[in-house]
């Protein structure tokens, strides 16, 4: 398994054929707004543009074999800071490693003119005798990176430690930001209404679990978000709060119950959040004092209140009548 031939195989996959490699991680544009550009994280010669979370991957070649994060652009030499001091000084004819991974390659031309190529999968790449090997039998490790390293300054990105999170780079800082209000969405880049952004990492509520002086121990609570969900805090022992309690929810058409600890019909349920998300009906009946009004819903999602005048609504029967109806939340 020569390296010679892997790279005759590494340019056709990126310019001739028209085909696109393999992604070797999970796909980073999970975490970016469409149309982001970055470069990949494992190479120095890879960008990456995101379209609909997805990567799609486009290479630098000779005479500018590298990709540069803050021009966008494929550029002869990158600065020290990104670590890909790759040369061809005394290496004509022969391949050098790629610094940001185990499976890329240069080979060098001339002393001049590096040409970016990988190796195929399950594979590593050995600069000390010039092959790619099984990446069992390799001794290379890759290690964790700096986000600020292949993103540009100002771009947001997504923080999957909690719904309400996001990243930005400020000065090759990484930086923690919060939404002011609602939930960040990676896909527009922008923070938006809790209901319109898929969360399975809801922020903790303050002391949800408790305090020392009075932990909650093995109960559920509502998560503060919305009306499914819920965080089980578990028995931490004497004065100890749980500090990273399960969340969980009910399933559709279920509301959970504090009181009771159980997932229950949502008209027996008082809760703030919005009332349509985790309902599987187009119509469900509104909090409004009186249980006269209803909401119409849109893909999880509250799109406005209606009345029924003087009549009741029948959430059953999507309809509105004359019989006096009541329900525990309104």
């Amino acid at each position: 398994m020569k390296a010679s031939s892997c790279f005759v195989i590494s340019i056709c996959a990126l310019s001739l054929c028209g085909l696109t490699l393999g992604q070797r991680i999970e796909d980073i544009c999970t975490l970016f707004s469409d149309k982001t550009v970055i470069r990949d994280p494992e190479s120095c010669s890879r960008s990456i543009t995101c379209l609909d979370g997805k990567s799609t991957y486009s290479t630098c070649k000779s005479p500018t074999p590298f990709f540069d994060k803050d021009t966008l652009k494929c550029v002869k030499t990158l600065p020290e800071a990104d670590n890909c001091d790759v040369s061809c000084a005394n290496s004509a004819s022969l391949f050098v490693a790629d610094p940001k991974s185990c499976f890329g390659y240069y080979y060098c031309m001339d002393e001049e003119t590096p040409v970016y190529g990988t190796c195929p999968d399950a594979t590593h790449f050995n600069e000390t005798i010039q092959e790619c090997i099984w990446s069992h039998t390799s001794e290379c490790h890759t290690s964790n990176f700096d986000y600020c390293s292949i993103i540009k300054n100002g771009v947001n990105f997504d923080n999957v430690l909690g719904c309400d999170r996001y990243h930005v780079c400020t000065k090759g800082v990484l930086e923690d930001k919060t939404c002011k209000t609602g939930y960040y969405q990676a896909r527009t880049g922008a923070c938006e209404a809790k209901t319109l952004v898929r969360c399975d990492s809801h922020p903790l509520p303050k002391d949800v679990c408790g305090t020392t002086k009075s932990p909650k121990k093995n109960v559920m609570v509502p998560d503060g978000a919305t009306c499914q969900g819920y965080f089980f805090c578990a028995d931490k022992g004497e004065n100890q709060v749980d500090a990273n309690p399960q969340w969980g929810k009910c399933k559709d058409d279920l509301f959970f119950d504090k009181s009771t600890q159980s997932c229950i019909e949502p008209n027996k349920v008082v809760c703030t959040e919005d009332r349509c998300q985790g309902r599987t009906i187009p119509f469900v009946l509104s909090p409004t004092k009186g249980c006269r009004h209803y909401l119409r819903c849109v893909d999880g999602r509250t799109l406005d209140e209606k009345s029924c005048g003087n009549y009741f609504f029948d959430e059953a029967n999507a309809v509105c009548v004359s019989q006096i109806l009541t329900y525990n939340i309104c």
